[in-house]
């Protein structure tokens, strides 16, 4: 992979969101980012107050395709937060001569054998069942009750309870059958064929996507892996300023 070079031009920064998420919780990434970086937050498919229209990972990828390319420069920089990871990952393989970097956050490459794969749909589909069926406020919080939100304080979780409240829990379920990692594409080969500069960046205290990001490292050459001390999951919301240091470093070659 190309090492960043050093410049003053502007660059294009697409920052996509996490599943359950909304584009406002870039701001505080944003902010912390310098003039010459210009940012778009646009929502996912599914958590822009309509139904997906896409039923497979492949369809959600075009919807969201088709959703971005009439704002999109010629060049542009993706940054995605776990789903929008694995969604920034997959355009960036499909549109590769387009991409000036891909920063990927917590975002898992994808499944290897069907086992794991056929769990995975079971697991997504319970969740999608309990969305559309159970009280929906009780369900956010089993949701982030789960093993990878470990680090979440008390406070913290009903803070993001009261925010994906706003959601319609049918849109969400909806979303989560099609994204689900059961039918996402193994893209650890296509982070390799990048010839973009691209980082990794996960919490040490997320040990699930701390060894994810070894194990890329391990397999990627020029991967610039980043994780950070005293952060889980959700980096961006629990370290916006380093997290933006990443970005500005991979995109710019400065190092603030």
């Amino acid at each position: 992979m190309a090492d960043p070079v050093p410049t003053t031009r502007t660059v294009d920064l697409v920052f996509l969101h996490g599943f359950l998420g909304d584009p406002e919780e870039w701001q505080p990434v944003t902010a912390a980012l310098p003039p010459t970086l210009r940012c778009w937050a646009p929502p996912l498919p599914g958590h822009d107050g309509a139904l997906p229209p896409a039923t497979t990972f492949e369809a959600l990828v075009d919807t969201l395709w088709a959703r971005l390319v009439p704002e999109l420069p010629p060049r542009f920089a993706l940054v995605g937060y776990s789903l929008g990871g694995r969604l920034a990952l997959a355009l960036a393989d499909r549109y590769p001569h387009r991409l000036s970097a891909l920063i990927l956050e917590g975002a898992h490459p994808g499944l290897q054998d069907a086992t794991a794969r056929e769990e995975r749909r079971r697991h997504d589909a319970a969740w999608a069942q309990r969305f559309e069926t159970g009280p929906w406020q009780e369900s956010l919080d089993a949701w982030y009750r789960q093993p990878v939100f470990a680090d979440l304080s008390d406070p913290r979780r009903q803070a993001l309870i009261q925010r994906r409240a706003r959601h319609r829990p049918e849109h969400l379920a909806a979303t989560l059958r099609a994204a689900s990692l059961s039918g996402q594409p193994d893209l650890r080969p296509a982070l390799r064929r990048l010839s973009a500069p691209c980082a990794y960046i996960a919490g040490k205290r997320d040990r699930k996507f701390s060894a994810i990001a070894d194990s890329l490292a391990a397999q990627t050459p020029g991967l610039t892996v980043a994780k950070l001390d005293g952060v889980g999951h959700n980096c961006h919301a629990e370290a916006p300023e380093a997290v933006a240091a990443v970005i500005q470093s991979i995109c710019t070659g400065e190092h603030p």
